[in-house]
């Protein structure tokens, strides 16, 4: 259960959005409500910062189609400076501060709301581990670990260890 304070607040909607959004709650067997708290949740903590800093979408098709139509020098340096500058820079906009809890949450973010994938996260006291499995294949695979150990180096100063296969990432670095 979470510790989090909730208020109570009403508001009118359009009766189309009411209908789609009971039967999405029904369908994950959430009460409407958990499922406004999820869509206001996700709102709050990416949306605005993700449209403030000029984050585009495309489909993971389109990424894929993408990713493989570069040559691997490209793609590692394109990866490298993604992790290294703009992802840092996201997490700068953001937290405002470069934290093991600031980039561990943009990871999380990264995966779980910008669609490259799924992520599991765990942290111990001594180590953070994380696997991602996405649907990018074998260049996805790369340019995702290039992107995350530019990343953890840059912004943590941590060496990572990794282990990719087509569809999953799983990274290991020192808390």
């Amino acid at each position: 259960m979470s510790s989090k304070k909730t208020s109570s607040i009403s508001f009118r909607i359009d009766e189309e959005y009411e209908k789609v959004l009971r039967t999405i709650a029904k369908e994950n067997k959430i009460s409407l409500n958990t499922l406004a708290n999820q869509i206001f949740g996700n709102y709050v903590e990416f949306e605005i910062y993700a449209k403030k800093f000029g984050t585009l979408r495309m489909s993971t098709d389109t990424l894929r189609r993408i990713l493989n139509n570069i040559d691997e020098k490209t793609l590692i340096d394109i990866a490298t400076r993604g992790g290294a500058q703009e992802a840092k820079e996201f997490i700068l906009f953001k937290w405002k501060k470069i934290t093991l809890d600031s980039v561990t949450d943009f990871i999380k973010i990264y995966f779980d709301l910008c669609g490259y994938g799924r992520c599991s996260l765990e942290k111990t006291a001594s180590n953070i581990v994380f696997s991602v499995h996405h649907d990018l294949k074998e260049k996805g695979s790369l340019f995702l670990k290039q992107f995350l150990e530019s990343l953890i180096k840059t912004t943590l100063e941590k060496d990572c260890d990794t282990t990719i296969t087509e569809d999953t990432i799983t990274i290991s670095f020192q808390a």
